[in-house]
């Protein structure tokens, strides 16, 4: 998968690190997420990096996108662990790159009675924390349920 800005141009990896390295060393957070919709057969996932801190006057995100046509991720539990997995990947080598940086996973499930992904907060949090990572989850997961979101469809 390649790693594109905002407006979908692609960017190599290295600026990315370069540019949350500086970033960070600012004090700013990283939030990863990550998001995916099924539909004619495909299964569409996006990860975003988000950068957003108003001292810093940043606010920028990356984004990738795969797509799958495999039929196991009609499984919402299926779908929501590969989100997961893509998301603590992408911050596990951006802590690979930058030691001291501070991550946070958003992932697009919730508590709530109206929330299908209830039944999963449970586990996909101690999943996410066990890895030293803070876990968010609706209705403060925003680098996922919005950003990773908008790049599904």
């Amino acid at each position: 998968m390649v790693w594109c800005d905002a407006d979908g141009r692609n960017i190599k990896h290295t600026q990315i690190i370069d540019e949350l390295r500086s970033y960070t060393l600012l004090g700013g957070k990283i939030f990863v997420g990550a998001d995916s919709m099924y539909r004619n057969a495909c299964c569409v996932f996006a990860c975003t990096i988000a950068m957003h801190d108003a001292k810093q006057n940043v606010a920028k995100y990356y984004f990738k996108k795969e797509r799958d046509i495999s039929v196991k991720y009609k499984d919402l539990a299926v779908k929501i662990n590969r989100e997961v997995d893509l998301a603590v990947n992408t911050a596990m080598e951006i802590r690979e790159y930058i030691p001291n940086s501070d991550i946070e996973i958003h992932v697009d499930i919730g508590r709530k009675k109206k929330n299908s992904t209830r039944f999963l907060v449970k586990q996909i949090r101690g999943w996410v924390t066990g890895l030293g990572f803070v876990c968010c989850i609706k209705p403060n997961s925003w680098a996922s349920s919005d950003i990773a979101d908008w790049h599904t469809k």
